[in-house]
């Protein structure tokens, strides 16, 4: 019995010393791991972002951090942006931030500028460079003569400069910039406009994000994302009903859309013509033709069924006839018998209908 009492006693004192040597291991691991560069820190499945922080000596340091879904879209809509600035600059070195050899760069194009201050290629390319190594008021600088050089305001400069005010946390100068371009002449991408709904939703502004939104999308018709985050503003702007967008235009009905059955019912002569189609309505049936192709769809108002192209199909819902006297129909059917693809997003009550 005494020697078991002392062997127990023994092995106790060992898991205590591995317990010990353990933790510290563990500990030293982590804050290994926390110093370090190394990406495995990161919870699995999370989406990485680099972010250069520019240091004293100019040195950068690549930080990891876990973006949520709202980041993400922001992300994607600066990764746009960021084709559109790099547009038409062949050289890498100025296209990435923190690339080798891109303080040896700006030097270069510092003394070429000294040489012609009025170059607009190398006040462009010189704006570019600083906004990747941090150098914001550097950059902004130079946009600013850059943008007085220029006849008229461009979506490029505004961008950047929107970027560079916007980092340095003046969110209403950056939007400002991007305010100038209704006097361009220049076609305004979808991502701009999703860019300046981005600052106006950090600003409190809504609705109004809500609205560039609107002709982000009339730009970018599939892009998915602006119809997601359109419907995240209509929400938080507290706009109830359903909003169809037809080829990017968001349509105007004199009678609103209703869901019924789980179908969406929309006034049938604005869908037909927004799509391009033909509408024929005489005593209770409803013919839609495709000009196009010739393609017939007949639809009976009170009758749970279709003829398409002389074929009989069942509908869940039929066409009926709501006050004031205006026949609506199931929204998805029309669409995809015309060879359109019709998606709901359901926060905001969102329809997007496009061509195939």
């Amino acid at each position: 019995m005494k020697k078991y009492r002392v062997f127990l006693a023994g092995a106790l004192a060992l898991a205590f010393l591995f317990g010990t040597l353990g933790t510290a291991y563990g500990m030293e691991q982590a804050e290994s791991m926390n110093a370090g560069p190394a990406t495995s820190g990161v919870q699995e499945g999370s989406v990485v972002q680099d972010v250069y922080q520019h240091q004293e000596r100019r040195e950068f340091e690549v930080k990891n951090r876990v973006r949520n879904e709202g980041e993400d879209y922001q992300v994607r809509v600066e990764e746009k942006l960021q084709q559109q600035i790099m547009e038409g600059i062949e050289d890498q070195e100025l296209a990435r931030p923190g690339a080798k050899g891109l303080e040896r760069r700006i030097a270069e194009l510092e003394r070429k500028l000294a040489k012609n201050p009025d170059d607009q290629k190398v006040l462009w390319r010189l704006a570019v460079a600083y906004r990747n190594i941090g150098e914001y008021d550097k950059a902004i600088a130079v946009l600013k003569k850059l943008e007085g050089l220029l006849p008229h305001p461009t979506a490029k400069v505004a961008v950047l400069l929107a970027q560079c005010l916007r980092a340095k946390g003046d969110k209403e100068a950056a939007l400002e910039e991007l305010e100038k371009l209704a006097e361009s002449a220049d076609t305004v991408a979808g991502a701009v406009y999703a860019y300046r709904a981005i600052l106006k939703e950090e600003l409190g502004k809504v609705g109004e994000a809500a609205k560039d939104l609107e002709k982000a999308i009339a730009e970018q018709p599939k892009e998915r994302d602006f119809y997601k985050k359109v419907g995240e503003l209509y929400s938080k702007a507290g706009k109830k009903g359903i909003k169809v967008f037809v080829k990017g235009k968001k349509l105007k009905f004199d009678v609103e859309p209703f869901v019924e059955n789980g179908r969406t019912l929309v006034p049938v002569r604005a869908i037909a013509e927004a799509l391009g189609l033909q509408v024929d309505y005489k005593e209770g049936v409803v013919t839609i033709t495709n000009p196009a192709n010739g393609k017939i769809v007949v639809l009976h108002t009170g009758r749970a069924e279709a003829v398409v192209d002389g074929r009989k199909v069942g509908l869940e819902v039929p066409a009926k006839v709501v006050p004031p006297g205006r026949t609506v129909v199931p929204l998805r059917f029309v669409g995809e018998n015309f060879g359109a693809d019709v998606e709901w997003f359901e926060n905001g009550q969102v329809v997007a209908v496009n061509e195939k």
